[in-house]
């Protein structure tokens, strides 16, 4: 029989082995190395090279919200203009089978880098799908250097603004300015509004609305494949695509988000039912209002662009505040989904008594709070790989 010190000899070995497994593990997926690497020097450079540069007004704009961290813009720069395209190649399926996500994100890059032109002393005219035979050229942005530089907070902002998909402080409660703040943002935008619910019954039947259509989306199982396959389960395909969703991105607790990296990964039908429990215990249960994006038309990309531009100001204004912020798309996605599959409109239904008013359509639900936990940085592609030769 083996004597008392060996068996003990023994178990510290296991322990150290165990121990030393852990730790390689934690190293291989960036435990150690939130926030670095390329996948996320666009966010750390975002202010470099030659300030008088149009380079300067894309590094910018790729820093923009957008869905699923595709990054579906390609820009074309010549001395005096920036030409904004829609990649269409970077489009996230049957989640967004109509582009309607797409181009309230490049709306979202657009408002970046006209910020960031005002911010440089460039003068600008904007021309919304300047050439008609081809709907991917979203926007012409005509620059004029040697402006008057008009810096703003809404551009300091820019490399601090992080969707948070996190717990919201559910007992400290929004003061009323911040929706008449945000409202007035889009005063030069006409064809967008917004619509806010703050009152307990209308928060709890948009969360109901909103974990249905996780449910819907779940059971459907090409937009339960089309949402996962942009998710990035390791350190190595985070730095190799620089896009996509991340745990990191989920602003989960430090002790949490390690251990998600370190734990194996978990199967599609696993991913699936956290997601489902984060809307409904985390997201719906904390948020102190949600509001809504709202168009005059829904399916008009001019107007999904200029959504688009509001959002960003919104995001970038409340990130100035303290105030956290989240898109909840899941209604809109399934909305689309049973257009493009000619079914029973459930979900858009629901859109339309959300709207309120027959003049206005709901483009995007949202939610805003004060953070529980930070949001941190999604991976970027660099400027080179998204301007076009």
């Amino acid at each position: 029989m083996p004597n008392r010190r060996r068996v003990l000899q023994v178990a510290a070995g296991a322990i150290a082995l165990v121990g030393a497994g852990v730790a390689w593990r934690a190293w291989d997926q960036g435990v150690f190395s939130t926030g670095e690497g390329p996948a996320y020097e666009p966010w750390l450079t975002w202010e470099g090279g030659d300030a008088a540069s149009p380079r300067h007004l894309v590094r910018a704009a790729t820093l923009a919200a957008n869905p699923h961290n595709s990054q579906p813009w390609r820009f074309h720069i010549q001395p005096a203009s920036i030409d904004l395209f829609a990649d269409r190649s970077r489009n996230i399926g049957s989640i967004d089978p109509l582009l309607r996500e797409m181009h309230i994100g490049l709306g979202c890059a657009l408002e970046n880098l006209i910020l960031a032109a005002s911010a440089r002393g460039f003068g600008h005219k904007l021309a919304l799908f300047p050439n008609p035979g081809e709907i991917a050229h979203v926007a012409r942005v005509d620059l004029e250097a040697g402006s008057e530089v008009k810096s703003s907070s809404l551009y300091a902002a820019i490399p601090h603004r992080h969707t948070n998909r996190g717990a919201y402080d559910s007992a400290r409660v929004l003061d009323p300015s911040v929706f008449e703040e945000m409202q007035a943002l889009g005063k030069d935008l006409p064809a967008v509004s917004v619509r806010w619910f703050t009152s307990a019954d209308s928060r709890r039947h948009m969360g109901e609305l909103v974990v249905q259509a996780t449910e819907a989306i779940i059971s459907d199982r090409q937009q339960s494949q089309d949402s996962a396959a942009w998710f990035r389960p390791t350190w190595q395909e985070i730095q190799q695509k620089r896009d996509g969703l991340t745990v990191d991105a989920q602003a989960l607790p430090g002790w949490m988000r390690a251990a998600a990296k370190v734990l194996p990964p978990i199967s599609r039908e696993q991913s699936e039912r956290i997601w489902l429990k984060s809307t409904r215990e985390v997201q719906v249960a904390t948020a102190p209002a949600f509001g809504t994006l709202l168009v005059r038309d829904a399916t008009d990309n001019s107007n999904r662009v200029q959504s688009g531009r509001l959002w960003q100001r919104m995001h970038l204004w409340a990130e100035t505040r303290g105030i956290a912020m989240q898109p909840l798309n899941q209604m809109p996605e399934r909305a689309d989904r049973e257009r493009s599959l000619g079914i029973e409109p459930r979900f858009g239904s629901a859109l339309k008594e959300l709207a309120g008013d027959p003049g206005w359509e709901v483009l995007m639900p949202f939610r805003l709070g004060y953070p529980m936990v930070a949001a941190l940085a999604s991976p970027r592609r660099s400027v080179d790989e998204v301007i076009a030769a």
